[in-house]
């Protein structure tokens, strides 16, 4: 009777889990049958460090509803490694198959450890075929990406290197963010060599601008985290560097 209750409470534990990864993706407006069939259809995993999600070049099987954690997106060009962002909490990954690519753009890996939703590829382009919610729900999902890849790509060239960090730290705040006693604080843990690379940079840019935003009390350190005491004022001065 007690294994009974445990498996019970375990599995009532992960259905919540499911709900809330669900609610907070870009199918959390679904409602009725459209809602019920993606929680059916769905599974929690968890993946460790390292794991790839997906392999450029490789089928794809599967979308990812990520509810933790932080997925690293690179592609290969020739003897290039291109850093095409980071995903987190509410994002999607794997998301090129439902626009029917043949094979993966893109290696996504995790850089810490997620919990995910998962779907299963062919079961998910029949609710995407028969299901209107779900094909309206996956049509704006892949429209938000697009335009994040293209708001990037401009920073990249109107931008300068400390609009471009300021960004990447507001963008980081809103993903990663927990309350903090001096503000928020961004949980994830890039490096400087791995911010140099999202924003076009070099390392030793990043850190000589960190240090300046901290001079101006804009941002503060704790444990090696960045602290954002005033999202406000950090975004004013990302508009007039």
């Amino acid at each position: 009777m007690d294994n009974a209750k445990t498996r019970s409470a375990a599995a009532d534990t992960e259905l919540s889990l499911k709900q809330e990864i669900v609610r907070r993706s870009p199918f959390g407006t679904l409602a009725g049958s459209s809602r019920a069939a993606v929680l059916e259809l769905g599974r929690v995993e968890r993946f460790a460090r390292h794991a790839r999600l997906t392999e450029q070049g490789a089928p794809p099987n599967t979308l990812f509803l990520l509810g933790s954690g932080r997925v690293k997106i690179e592609r290969v060009a020739g003897e290039h490694v291109i850093p095409l962002g980071h995903r987190g909490p509410g994002q999607i990954v794997g998301e090129a198959a439902c626009a029917c690519a043949l094979t993966s753009m893109d290696t996504a890996s995790v850089v810490d450890e997620i919990e995910a939703v998962t779907l299963a590829l062919d079961p998910f382009l029949g609710l995407l075929l028969s299901d209107p919610q779900i094909r309206t729900a996956m049509t704006a999902a892949l429209a938000q990406q697009h335009l994040a890849t293209e708001e990037r790509l401009a920073s990249l060239l109107l931008h300068g290197v400390e609009a471009r960090l300021v960004g990447f730290l507001l963008d980081a705040v809103q993903r990663w963010g927990k309350r903090h006693p001096g503000g928020e604080t961004i949980t994830a843990s890039f490096t400087h060599a791995d911010v140099a690379l999202l924003i076009g940079s070099t390392r030793e840019t990043v850190t000589l601008l960190l240090g300046k935003l901290k001079r101006s009390g804009l941002i503060a350190f704790d444990r090696r985290r960045v602290i954002i005491p005033d999202r406000g004022a950090l975004a004013s001065h990302g508009a007039s560097a």
